[in-house]
Formats: structure tokens, C-alpha cells, sequence
């Protein structure tokens, strides 16, 4: 029952989430609106942690499957993207270590101002 309940809490951020997506005229999906409110929900404490946290570890332990059919439909649309799948390649390659270095860069940023912050005390 308790995972019940846990579900529940998550869906009806997920359902807020989609009616703001048909309220809101941006090209913004339903899910992120959904996992935004959920992040405020949590951070303010409007939502405890202990009320999400078993669900969403078995969701993160499931997030793979998520990525199934997006990586089958490509077999669908193939043929449009014969001609071009090197390009399509070349550009994740270059935008992960984009997001990799960029990812490192703001890290190391923060730390080394958390530990001058850290000196000044």
C-alpha cells in the first residue's frame, strides 16, 4: 500500500504537469512541467522525500527501459536517416564531451568556491 501511495503522489504531479502543458501555449512537454513542480514540491517541503523515495528508486533502477522504444524507433525511420546517420553520430559524440567538460568545468567551480568560502570562516 505504501507504494501505492507513493505512485499517486508522483502521478499527480505527472497529471499537473500535462494539464499546465495544455494551459501553457510554450513548446514545453508535460513531463518536464510535472518534474519541475516536483522539484519545488520538494525543495519547499510542500512534499517529504519519504513520501516519492521508494518509487523513484525503483523507477531510476528501471530508467532504461525507458529508453527502449525511442532506440527501436529508429529501425522505423532508417530509411530517412541513411544518408546522414555518420552526421547524427558525430554530433552526439561532440555534444556529450560538450556537456562532459562543461559538466567538470562548473564542478570544479563550485568546489573550489565552497572551499574559499570554507577559508574565509
Amino acid at each position: 500500500m505504501k507504494y501505492l501511495g507513493q505512485f499517486c503522489v508522483i502521478m499527480v504531479f505527472v497529471a499537473l504537469g500535462e494539464l499546465l502543458e495544455y494551459l501553457i501555449p510554450l513548446p514545453i512537454a508535460g513531463s518536464i512541467y510535472g518534474l519541475v513542480l516536483l522539484f519545488l514540491a520538494l525543495a519547499t517541503g510542500l512534499v517529504k522525500l519519504s513520501w516519492v523515495a521508494d518509487v523513484a528508486d525503483w523507477f531510476h533502477g528501471i530508467m532504461g527501459l525507458f529508453f527502449v522504444a525511442p532506440a527501436v524507433a529508429i529501425i522505423n525511420i532508417w530509411g530517412d536517416i541513411a544518408d546522414v546517420w555518420w552526421r547524427l553520430v558525430l554530433l552526439l559524440v561532440i555534444t556529450y564531451f560538450v556537456s562532459m567538460i562543461t559538466t567538470g568545468v562548473t564542478a570544479q567551480a563550485l568546489i573550489k568556491d565552497k572551499k574559499a568560502q570554507e577559508a574565509k570562516k
